[in-house]
């Protein structure tokens, strides 16, 4: 995969406030992936939507111990669902909304800023999205 530009981690940077989405650590940020980029991933510039800021521990973490809260969350997404986007010739992973776990609030990411929406609104656009693995993955964390 195509690193992001320096411009585009700065854009990711700034809309996360500087901070990681899930501990609000300002220390050793790293711009996370969303979407799976290992293995054979596209050779396509992530977008700022496909991109959030992490601190070193909870960027790994998402790839392990907590990978379930992750996808619940937004802060990963499954390959499947970024393979049938490419099928489609779309961006799915956009349309996963983010919980911004320090602020408590569930955003979209649109063209390098958050859109606030409601928890309600959030979990229905998770359950769209995934279907009926979401609840799974919910009953399992």
């Amino acid at each position: 995969m195509a690193d992001p530009t320096a411009a585009d981690r700065q854009a990711v940077y700034t809309r996360d406030v500087f901070r990681c989405v899930r501990c609000g650590g300002e220390q050793l940020l790293t711009v996370q992936h969303r979407a799976a980029v290992g293995m054979g991933g596209t050779k396509l510039r992530p977008t700022t939507t496909e991109l959030l800021t992490a601190c070193l521990i909870c960027n790994e973490a998402f790839e392990g111990f907590l990978q379930t809260g992750a996808l619940l969350n937004g802060w990963k997404v499954p390959r499947w669902l970024q393979e049938k986007g490419k099928r489609e010739g779309m961006n799915l992973v956009g349309d996963v909304p983010v919980y911004y776990a320090v602020e408590r609030i569930w955003c979209v990411l649109i063209m390098g800023a958050r859109m606030h929406i409601t928890e309600q609104q959030a979990l229905a656009t998770m359950r769209d999205i995934y279907g009926p693995q979401y609840d799974e993955w919910r009953l399992a964390a």
